[in-house]
C-alpha cells in the first residue's frame, strides 16, 4: 500500500490483539495501523474457521453464473461471498420506473444525478408485468432535462393493457463479466467499436471461474470524496477497497474423469502457487581501517531524514529478466494527470516542496485504474523539465496517453526499472547506505518490500529478519465459482456451480453430513466395483455410546462404543431394480411391457474406517446371488441412508444424519456426450437430520455394443481420390470393436474401404475412421456404404448404420469443335460440363476455364485470331475438375490483300537471296586463279555493279548458273606447270 506511512509494525507472528495508547504520548500513524490490521486478521481468520475457504450465505449468495441469451457476456448474481474470510459484495441494482411506447426505449425520471450512472455495454432486466421479464443490453444513453433515456438491444415487450400508448414498467441493472466495475476489458472480452459494446469471446473449451480478492490502497487521488475540503488541498487518511473480480482461466479437461469442481488443473496450480523470490535488507556495514592514517568511512544509514523505503517489482520473470524500482517514501507522491499534450502532461500539482515534489531528472511512473485492477506496470520514463507555474511535466519522448475515465496518475520513484540479478547477486546499494539483496526465484509485478531507515542514534535500517523476506504483498485470495463449458454458442454450453453455501451458525443445528461417495451418481459402476462396497465419507463418526449391558451386581448399565448402523434395513437401503412384467397385458405387446420393482440387497454388517472417516457397506453373498441372476447388460441400483436412523454422539448431544445432497449437471465417464447429475457435497440441507439418496447404474455384463452415428466427411467425390468416413459407438468400447465395412456400386466405380480391412476401434475408445478410396472410375454412380457391428438379438439397439456419396466423372464438350478464321477475327466458343449416370449433384461448379495456344480467349470463351496462320488449339477446362477438359481445333488464314503483299515480299525476299548467291558464284569465277590445272585465261572483267545490279526476274525464270566450282589448291610459284 503506497502512502505516505512511517512504518508497518503489524506482525502476526506476535499474536497481538490490541493497541492501547497512553496518555502524553506521542500518537504515530504505526500504532492507529497496526490496530487496524490486527482488526482485519482477526476477522478473517474468524470467517476462515466459521465459513471455510470460501462460501456464500444461503440467504444471499452472490456471484452465481449465467449466460446472456445472446452468449455474449456472463450474468452475475447479486449477494454476498466470502474467501479466505474477506466478504465480496454486489449490491442489486435499484428498480427504476420507466415509461415505453413498445419500441426499445425506456425513460425514466431521475431523482437522483447519480441514478444517471449508466453506460453502453450494461444489462438491465425489464419487468412490465410480475411474472414477465426480458433482460437487454444498453445500446446508448442519452440524459437531458432530469431523465434518462436508454436505448436497448431489443424492443420492450408490450403488457396486454394498455393495448396502445405509452405504458410503465420497471427496470433494474445487473451485474456481468463485461461490466464488473472493479475489472474493466476483462479476459476474453472484445474491444469496443463505436457503438458498439465489447462482447465475451470464448474460445471452444473448459474454463474456471474464479474469484480474485485482494485489497487495494484508495486515496484522495482516486477518490476525490475522502478529501477534506474545509482544510483547503491537504489530504488526511486514505482506504483500503476489497477487489473482487471474476475471472476465466482457461484449463485442459482431464482425460480420464469428467470435470468436477474438485479436479486438479496445472493450470489452476500455477496461478494460485505463491512466487518463489525474496528479498533482504540491511544498512552498509563499516569498512575496517586500511592504513593508520586513514579514517574509515563509516557504516550505517547516513541519510538525515527517517524513511521508509520500498522496493517493489516493475516488470515480472524470473531472476535476471525481472525488473524492480524502489522509492524512498513508499511511492507515496503521486499526482493526478489532467491531460495529455505530446511529451508534455499537465497534472493538478508538483507538489508542496522539493522533498514531497516533481524535479528535473527524475524516474515518475504513468498509469491508470486499469493498470492498478489488472496488476500491469505502469509506463516508466524520467522527467525532463518540470514547470510548478502551469503544473506540467515534459518528457524527452511522448508518454501513451491513457482515457481519462481510467484516472490517469503519475507516482514518483527515486530509482528507475533495474534488473534483479541473475542467482540474486549480491548487496545492491539503493542510496545513503540502504543495501538489498534478492534471491533467485520467480517475481511477479507488484511485489513490494517495505525498509525502515532511521537516522540519529540509530543511523540504521530496521531490519529483524534472520533470512530472506517473502513479499509483502499484493496479496492474493483465490476461490473457484464455477465451472463454464462453452460450445460456441449457449445451446450445448453449461455452467457448473461450485459456490459453496453456509447458513446462519443460529438457524442450522449440528448434524452429521456426507462429504462424499466412491461411486460416481447417476453413472456406471462396474461388478467388480460393487462387489468391493460402497463406501461413504462423512464428517463424523456415527459410533456412540450405548447402553447395552447391565452389571447384574448393581444393576446399573454399562455404556458401551458400538456402531450403531447395522445390516437393518432401517439405515441403509441397497437395492436393485429387477424388470418385471407387467401384469394383464396385451398377449401381443411388443416388446413386453415391464416395471422396474425395487429388490433390497442385504449386506454384510456395516463397518466404520476411522483412519478414512468412511462407512463401508459390502454386499452379502445372498446379494451376490441376487444380482448375477439378474440378466441384461445393466440395473439402477438405488442407496438411501436413513437419516433419522443414522446418529452419533460426539460429545454436544446426539447428532443425526443431514443427509440431503443437492444435484447439479455433469458430464458422463462412461457414456459419449451424455449428462449426467452430479451431488453436491458435503451433504445439508440445515435440518436436524434428512435422507441421503443416490443412484447408479450397475455393469452386469458387457455392454452391447451399438452405433451412434456414421458419416462421411463429404458427400461427392469428382473422380477418382480419397475421402473419409467416421463411425461412433454408442458408448465407451470396453474391448477393441471390429466394424465391417462394405460398399455398393455400379461396376465401372473401384471402391476400396480401410485399405480392403474391417475398422477397429480401440478400447477406451468411441470413434473411429478409416479412408475411403475411388480408383479410376469411367462413370457417374451413387456409392452406398455400410457399417455394421455384430447384431444383437431382440435388440432395438443400432447395429449397422448406411451412408452414401456420389462419383461424379465430369465430361466436358467445346463447341464447335473446329473453326476457320482470318486474322485477327474472333470466334465465340461455348463449353458444357455433364456427368453420365447421375446428375451432377448442387453444389459442384459447372463452370470452365478457357486457354489457347495461339491468339487470345477471354473468360467467357470469346477467341481473337493472332496475326500470322496456323493451327491453334482452343481448351476449355473444368473448374470443378481441372483433369477434365477438352479442345477445339482452330486454322487461322491471312486475308486477301494481305496476302499479296505477303507474297510481294516474300518474292523481293527470294530475289535478294538470289542475287546474293549469283553474286558469288561470279566472284568464284573470276577470282579462281585456275580451273582444273589449265592455264590461266585472261578474261573480262566483270566489274561490282553487276552484282548491285536490281532484278526481276522470277527466280523460276532464272538462267541456271551451275555449282560453284571448288576453289583451286594453291600452286606454289617457285614451281614450274609441271613441277
Amino acid at each position: 500500500m503506497k502512502a505516505d506511512f512511517s512504518r508497518n509494525t503489524f506482525d502476526p507472528r506476535k499474536h497481538y490483539s490490541l493497541v492501547l495508547q497512553q496518555q502524553g504520548r506521542v500518537q504515530v500513524d504505526a500504532d492507529w495501523n497496526e490496530q487496524q490490521l490486527i482488526h482485519a486478521h482477526q476477522r478473517e481468520r474468524v470467517g476462515i474457521d466459521v465459513i471455510g475457504p470460501s462460501g456464500a450465505p444461503q440467504s444471499n449468495p452472490g456471484f452465481g453464473l449465467g449466460f446472456t441469451a445472446d452468449g455474449s457476456d456472463l450474468t452475475i448474481t447479486s449477494g454476498r461471498y466470502y474467501v479466505d474470510g474477506i466478504a465480496c459484495d454486489i449490491e442489486p441494482g435499484e428498480s427504476l420506473v420507466f415509461t415505453s411506447t413498445g419500441d426499445n426505449k425506456a425513460q425514466v425520471a431521475l431523482a437522483r444525478a447519480d441514478l444517471a450512472d449508466f453506460r453502453v455495454g450494461q444489462w438491465v432486466v425489464v419487468n412490465v408485468t410480475a411474472d414477465t421479464s426480458q433482460m437487454l443490453r444498453v445500446t446508448a444513453v442519452a440524459v437531458s432535462d432530469g431523465s434518462l433515456t436508454l436505448t436497448l438491444g431489443a424492443a420492450i415487450t408490450r403488457p396486454p393493457t394498455p393495448a396502445t400508448g405509452a405504458f410503465n414498467g420497471v427496470l433494474r441493472r445487473i451485474t456481468t463479466y463485461l461490466t464488473q466495475s472493479d475489472f474493466p476489458g476483462p479476459d476474453f472480452a472484445t474491444a469496443a467499436a463505436g457503438a458498439n459494446p465489447a462482447t465475451l469471446s470464448l474460445p471452444k473449451g473448459l474454463y474456471v471461474a474464479y474469484l480474485d480478492v485482494w485489497h487495494r490502497l484508495v486515496s484522495a487521488v482516486d477518490d476525490p470524496a475522502i478529501r477534506e475540503s474545509a482544510l483547503g488541498g491537504p489530504d488526511t487518511a486514505v482506504r483500503t477497497k476489497t477487489i473482487c473480480q471474476l475471472k476465466l482461466l482457461a484449463v485442459t479437461p482431464p482425460a480420464t474423469d469428467a470435470p468436477a469442481c474438485g479436479t486438479t488443473f496445472p493450470e489452476w496450480d500455477a496461478l494460485i502457487g505463491l512466487g518463489s523470490g525474496a528479498l533482504s535488507a540491511r544498512s552498509a556495514p563499516s569498512q575496517g581501517q586500511t592504513g593508520p592514517c586513514l579514517i574509515p568511512p563509516g557504516g550505517g544509514y547516513r541519510g538525515l531524514d527517517n524513511q521508509l523505503y520500498r522496493v517493489e517489482i516493475h516488470a515480472a520473470g524470473a531472476d535476471g529478466s525481472a525488473t524492480f524500482k524502489w522509492s524512498r517514501d513508499n511511492g507515496s507522491v503521486v499526482t493526478h494527470i489532467r491531460s495529455f499534450n505530446g511529451s508534455t502532461l499537465t497534472v493538478d500539482s508538483t507538489g508542496p516542496d522539493d522533498a514531497l515534489g516533481l524535479a528535473n531528472g527524475q524516474w515518475v511512473e504513468i498509469f491508470g485504474d486499469a493498470d492498478e485492477l489488472h496488476g500491469r506496470p505502469g509506463q516508466l520514463i524520467q522527467i525532463a523539465t518540470v514547470q510548478p507555474a502551469t503544473s506540467t511535466v515534459t518528457f524527452a519522448a511522448s508518454p501513451t496517453p491513457i482515457d481519462p475515465a481510467l484516472n490517469p496518475k503519475m507516482r514518483r520513484w527515486d530509482g528507475g526499472a533495474t534488473v534483479v540479478p541473475a542467482g540474486g547477486g549480491g548487496w545492491l546499494e539503493l542510496e545513503l547506505g540502504v543495501q538489498v539483496q534478492f534471491t533467485a526465484g520467480q517475481y511477479a509485478t507488484g511485489d513490494y518490500w517495505l525498509i525502515p531507515a532511521r537516522s540519529g542514534a540509530t543511523a540504521s535500517v530496521e531490519w529483524n529478519h534472520a533470512v530472506p523476506q517473502p513479499p509483502g504483498g499484493v496479496v492474493h485470495h483465490f476461490a473457484r465459482i464455477g465451472l463454464v463449458r462453452w460450445a460456441g454458442a449457449v445451446a450445448g454450453s453449461l455452467i457448473t456451480d461450485c459456490r459453496r453455501n453456509f447458513a446462519p451458525l443460529t438457524h442450522v443445528p449440528p448434524a452429521l453430513h456426507i462429504t462424499g461417495i466412491s461411486w460416481q451418481n447417476d453413472d456406471v459402476l462396474s461388478l467388480s466395483q460393487f462387489v468391493a462396497g460402497l463406501s461413504i465419507s462423512m464428517d463424523g463418526a456415527p459410533i456412540g455410546q450405548y447402553s447395552i449391558n447391565i452389571d447384574p451386581g448393581t444393576g446399573t448399565p454399562t455404556p458401551t462404543n458400538v456402531a450403531l448402523m447395522t445390516a437393518s434395513d432401517n439405515s441403509m437401503i441397497v437395492t436393485v431394480e429387477i424388470p418385471t412384467p407387467v401384469p394383464n397385458q396385451p398377449a401381443n405387446a411388443q416388446p413386453p411391457l415391464t416395471m422396474p420393482v425395487p429388490v433390497v440387497l442385504p449386506g454384510n454388517p456395516i463397518t466404520w474406517q476411522a483412519k478414512t472417516n468412511t462407512l463401508l457397506w459390502v454386499p452379502s453373498p445372498a446379494a451376490q446371488s441376487v444380482v448375477n441372476a439378474l440378466s441384461g447388460g445393466q440395473a439402477r441400483v438405488r442407496v438411501r441412508m436413513k437419516g433419522n436412523f443414522i446418529w452419533g454422539d460426539l460429545g454436544q448431544g446426539r447428532l443425526y444424519l443431514d443427509g440431503e445432497v443437492r444435484g447439479q449437471p455433469g458430464l458422463s465417464a462412461s457414456r459419449t456426450n451424455s449428462l449426467r447429475t452430479d451431488l453436491s457435497f458435503p451433504s445439508g440441507c440445515g435440518r436436524r437430520h434428512s435422507d441421503f439418496e443416490s443412484w447408479f447404474t450397475l455393469q452386469l455384463a458387457a455392454t452391447p455394443v451399438s452405433l451412434r452415428s456414421f458419416g462421411l466427411n463429404a458427400t461427392v467425390l469428382l473422380g477418382d481420390g480419397t475421402m473419409t468416413g467416421q463411425v461412433v459407438l454408442a458408448s465407451v468400447a470396453q474391448s477393441p470393436v471390429t466394424v465391417t465395412l462394405a460398399a455398393t456400386s455400379a461396376p465401372n466405380i473401384p471402391v476400396v474401404l480401410n485399405g480392403g480391412n474391417p475398422l477397429t476401434i480401440p478400447a477406451g475408445q468411441t470413434t473411429g475412421t478409416f479412408p475411403i478410396t475411388v480408383s479410376a472410375p469411367t462413370s457417374s454412380s451413387v456409392v452406398n456404404v455400410t457399417a455394421s457391428v455384430p447384431a444383437i438379438p431382440n435388440s432395438q439397439l443400432t447395429t449397422s448404420l448406411t451412408t452414401n456419396f456420389t462419383v461424379v466423372v465430369l465430361a466436358v464438350a467445346v463447341s464447335p469443335p473446329t473453326a476457320l478464321l482470318l486474322t485477327g477475327t474472333s470466334q465465340q466458343f461455348t463449353a458444357s460440363v455433364s456427368s453420365s449416370g447421375v446428375a451432377i449433384p448442387g453444389g459442384v461448379d459447372t463452370g470452365v476455364t478457357w486457354s489457347c495456344s495461339g491468339g487470345s480467349i477471354s473468360a467467357s470463351g470469346n477467341y481473337v485470331a493472332p496475326g500470322g496462320e496456323g493451327v491453334f488449339n482452343v481448351v476449355a477446362t473444368s473448374i470443378a475438375d481441372p483433369r477434365r477438359k477438352a479442345q477445339a481445333a482452330v486454322t487461322v488464314r491471312v486475308k486477301g490483300k494481305d496476302k499479296d503483299k505477303d507474297k510481294e515480299a516474300s518474292a523481293d525476299k527470294a530475289v535478294r537471296i538470289d542475287k546474293v548467291a549469283l553474286a558469288e558464284k561470279v566472284r568464284d569465277v573470276v577470282l579462281s586463279p585456275a580451273v582444273a590445272a589449265g592455264p590461266v585465261v585472261a578474261g573480262p572483267v566483270i566489274s561490282s555493279p553487276v552484282i548491285l545490279q536490281r532484278s526481276f526476274i522470277a527466280p523460276a525464270q532464272r538462267p541456271d548458273v551451275g555449282t560453284p566450282a571448288a576453289p583451286p589448291a594453291p600452286t606454289d610459284p617457285n614451281k614450274s606447270d609441271g613441277g
